[in-house]
């Protein structure tokens, strides 16, 4: 249970909200939506391999949208197992992919830093590959 709270960043924000979105004046860079090289297709096939790697992530749903695609996606926490929804939008922007995307606690006022960490580590791995 320790190691849950020395991974809080913003005691003030961690208690009191259980969400998170990409923002392009996010004071954390790794909470902005990043720009990724590729088709919004071939971004969600990394998105799609990464997450068929990873133990608490699973996607729900992925789909075709105007100039892009939309997935949805869970993480699961691994010691109380509590479900975050995680909303992904990948559209054209020129020959790249502008990423948004926005993560949601299903349960709980405060998130203890959680869905910050979830989209962090999505833009992180995507950063990475592309």
């Amino acid at each position: 249970m320790l190691s849950v709270f020395s991974r809080i960043d913003n005691w003030k924000r961690d208690l009191t909200t259980n969400h998170a979105r990409l923002s392009d004046d996010a004071g954390d860079q790794q909470l902005r939506p990043p720009l990724i090289k590729g088709t919004p297709a071939e971004v969600a096939e990394r998105i799609a391999a990464w997450v068929d790697q990873q133990g608490r992530w699973e996607i729900v749903d992925q789909q075709k949208i105007d100039q892009g695609v939309e997935m949805k996606l869970t993480r699961t926490t691994p010691i109380m197992r509590f479900t975050d929804d995680i909303d992904v939008v990948l559209r054209t922007e020129g020959d790249a992919t502008r990423v948004q995307a926005q993560s949601q606690s299903r349960v709980g006022k405060g998130d203890l830093g959680q869905n910050p960490r979830n989209l962090k580590e999505l833009v992180g791995q995507l950063m990475q590959a592309g």
